[in-house]
């Protein structure tokens, strides 16, 4: 995939979106490899005699505060992005990332799926393309803006494997809907409202500064709550993409 001739500013947020030809975050396992790949292709790449369980485990592990062995990765740089807020949905994912220096959202990127990619196609036998077309980045520019890809990067988009279908019919139930987030593992609603504290993260003093909510749990709850309940009965469209 080559890099997009689009120059994203340092320091300036981005809605980054992925799609793959197939359900890559099907299985519970892949979403954990693809976690552990984000963070050795954050940093350098991955250790040597790393094997597809040690990779399980280490995504896992990123997501629950755990440590993971050092070998498991071969620090190179210095972060490419700070991690906002993030979901993985069948097949495709969502990023809020704040680049650390210019233009290395397409390096990081290209890195990231390439690197997925291989691995994915080697554990399932495959030879195909995984990601089948360029990510899709825009660049947050206002609060009304980064409300926005809040509510759909860890709220909308995980309740479609919540309700299939939910965007066209309503939420048939908002406190189930809100248990499912709460649950989900992938993605930063857990983080969001204090039930856990992924390590692939940004520092607590990046969120607080770049991404909604992150400084109130209960402000964030509430969001959420009102979210929710507004599409038991509204049929129009949750978003505009």
């Amino acid at each position: 995939m080559p890099y997009r001739r689009i120059y994203f500013e340092k320091n300036k947020p981005v809605h980054i979106v992925s799609r793959s030809v197939i359900d890559v975050f099907k299985q519970k396992e892949d979403c954990y490899r693809f976690i552990f790949q984000f963070y050795v292709t954050n940093l350098g790449k991955r250790g040597f005699n790393v094997t597809a369980k040690d990779a399980i485990k280490a995504g896992q592990a990123l997501l629950y505060e755990e440590k993971i062995p050092p070998r498991f990765v071969s620090e190179e740089h210095s972060s490419f992005v700070y991690l906002l807020d993030f979901s993985l949905v069948m097949n495709h994912y969502h990023f809020y990332l704040l680049p650390t220096s210019e233009n290395v959202i397409p390096i990081f990127m290209q890195k990231l799926n390439n690197g997925f990619a291989q691995s994915f196609n080697l554990l399932h036998k495959r030879k195909d393309a995984v990601f089948g077309s360029r990510y899709k980045g825009v660049v947050v520019e206002d609060e009304f803006q980064s409300h926005a890809v809040s509510r759909y990067v860890s709220i909308i988009n995980p309740l479609d494997i919540f309700q299939p279908g939910w965007r066209e019919a309503g939420l048939k139930n908002s406190n189930e809907a809100f248990n499912f987030l709460e649950d989900y593992e992938f993605s930063t609603f857990p983080d969001k409202i204090r039930k856990r504290k992924a390590q692939i993260l940004a520092p607590q003093e990046i969120l607080e500064q770049y991404a909604p909510f992150w400084g109130d749990e209960n402000e964030y709850r509430e969001f959420a709550e009102e979210f929710l309940k507004e599409r038991l009965t509204s049929s129009r469209p949750a978003f505009i993409e």
